[in-house]
């Protein structure tokens, strides 16, 4: 069921919107496509029901959204088009497009930077085929082994300076133990999914606590904190273990039956190298949700699980700048972007790009906004206003290359969240609606959900409460 917003406006307000002047016009102009779909709430477009799902709740992936919102936006799509589709997300995280969509019988594409995510991706298609008896077989085995917990080997976590200090010592042993472990499989498959749980498990045996921008630290770790905050609950390793091999078992046990994966392809890198790449005209349909503007760093929030990957200081730092920029921490790529469009002998498409952001009035109006806060020494961080350009700038190019690769009739459902600064409302949704249409997308709908988010403790302190936009934007390509 869908709602205009109009109908919205008495109990919300106008104030609600912050509306001001450039951000007035663009509100103005896409309000009758802001409609309340009271289909969708917080937990849909989250990783929150995923909690619940076979297969995906194996690891906790909060940048994610629930395979049941993937289902609901291919129905709503395929009710006039009933058809197998060619399904694109480019930013495809634990992969919940691409697993989701085959699942349904179409053929899904994704890409992703983070490893956490792409190991997440792999783990979900092995165990589509993997062999349950051989599984059972090394999970017994391992109750046994686990029994004597003095088999150290000689794995020692790789860590890097954010993650020192992370475990108890019974817990680094006991990794070292199941590392051990790990050489007695035989069967590749089942190693990965062995190897898969204990890169699941980590928060949960850890010190730590995954808290927005970055890991939350208990105060019995030996680190030097200001904070006294105390986890709930540190489980043992061993026990964190057998639990979720058991649930993994659980779940292939009622797998479907009949292998997938020849419908998915998996591309590791960003989403700016790599969409350039892509055939014109080439998808039905893009399922996705971008990092938010919201100064996240997930190379920090998934240190522990990169560690245990292999990535050092270096390779991290290497992966923080080639994420779409959403943190203060990332330099403008703009030369590197350009000279790689002059290298596809793209220019013309590039130059279309910079013309696009550069007359988007509402951006340049915030931007100002920001950098004269920075002059006053109001912001909290002085590297925001660059980021907000940085962020905005490469999603121009992106949404651009997904107007190119979509088919005629196709169509793109993209999540995100408006942001707020200094108690300025980012439009976000408004803004890449505006860069869509300049690329000959047709603004279908916006949906919002009915209940916002929030501004953080320290905004509403300083600039009082202010519920911002969540929203799915629903862009066709009519020609």
């Amino acid at each position: 069921m869908q709602t205009n917003l109009l109908e919205l406006i008495e109990p919300l307000s106008y104030k609600s919107f912050q509306i001001k002047n450039k951000r007035e016009d663009l509100f103005q102009k896409y309000f009758n496509k802001l409609q309340v779909n009271s289909d969708l709430n917080r937990s849909l477009v989250s990783f929150q029901e995923n909690k619940k799902v076979p297969f995906y709740r194996w690891l906790k992936f909060k940048e994610g959204f629930s395979s049941k919102l993937v289902k609901y936006l291919l129905n709503h799509y395929k009710f006039q088009n009933d058809k197998t589709l060619y399904v694109l997300d480019p930013f495809v995280g634990s992969g919940t497009t691409v697993t989701t969509a085959i699942e349904q019988g179409d053929f899904a594409t994704g890409i992703e930077l983070l490893p956490v995510g792409t190991a997440a991706m792999k783990a979900r298609l092995i165990a589509d085929a993997v062999d349950i008896d051989k599984f059972q077989e090394y999970l017994e085995q391992y109750k046994k082994f686990s029994l004597n917990r003095n088999h150290n080997g000689e794995y020692k976590f790789p860590h890097v300076r954010i993650t020192e200090k992370a475990f108890t010592e019974e817990a680094e042993s006991s990794i070292s133990t199941y590392m051990k472990f790990l050489d007695n499989i035989q069967s590749e498959d089942v190693r990965y999914l062995f190897w898969f749980v204990c890169l699941s498990i980590l928060e949960d045996i850890s010190y730590t606590s995954k808290d927005g921008q970055y890991l939350r630290w208990d105060f019995r770790s030996g680190r030097a904190l200001k904070s006294k905050y105390r986890k709930t609950k540190i489980i043992d390793f061993h026990e964190a273990i057998l639990e979720k091999l058991q649930l993994i078992l659980y779940d292939i046990k009622r797998r479907n039956g009949g292998s997938y994966t020849q419908r998915a392809n998996i591309i590791e890198g960003s989403c700016l190298t790599e969409l350039p790449l892509l055939k014109i005209n080439s998808y039905d349909l893009v399922i996705t949700s971008p990092p938010y503007c919201n100064r996240y760093d997930y190379t920090r929030t998934y240190a522990l699980e990169l560690a245990f990957m292999g990535y050092d200081e270096i390779r991290l730092k290497g992966i923080r700048q080639e994420l779409l920029s959403a943190t203060v921490e990332n330099k403008t790529k703009l030369d590197q972007l350009r000279n790689m469009y002059e290298g596809l002998n793209r220019s013309e498409f590039f130059n279309t790009c910079m013309k696009s952001f550069n007359v988007q009035a509402a951006l340049q109006e915030i931007l100002q906004i920001l950098k004269e806060a920075r002059l006053k020494g109001s912001l909290n961080n002085n590297n925001i206003p660059t980021m907000v350009e940085n962020y905005f700038f490469e999603m121009n190019i992106v949404i651009h290359e997904l107007s190119r690769i979509l088919r005629p009739g196709g169509r793109i459902y993209m999540v995100n969240d408006n942001v707020q600064y200094i108690g300025e409302e980012i439009p976000v949704d408004l803004i890449l609606s505006n860069f869509a249409e300049n690329y000959g997308l047709d603004i279908n709908v916006i949906w919002v959900l009915s209940r916002g988010k929030g501004n953080s403790s320290q905004q509403m302190g300083a600039f009082g409460r202010n519920e911002i936009r969540k929203c799915v934007y629903v862009w066709d390509k009519l020609s």
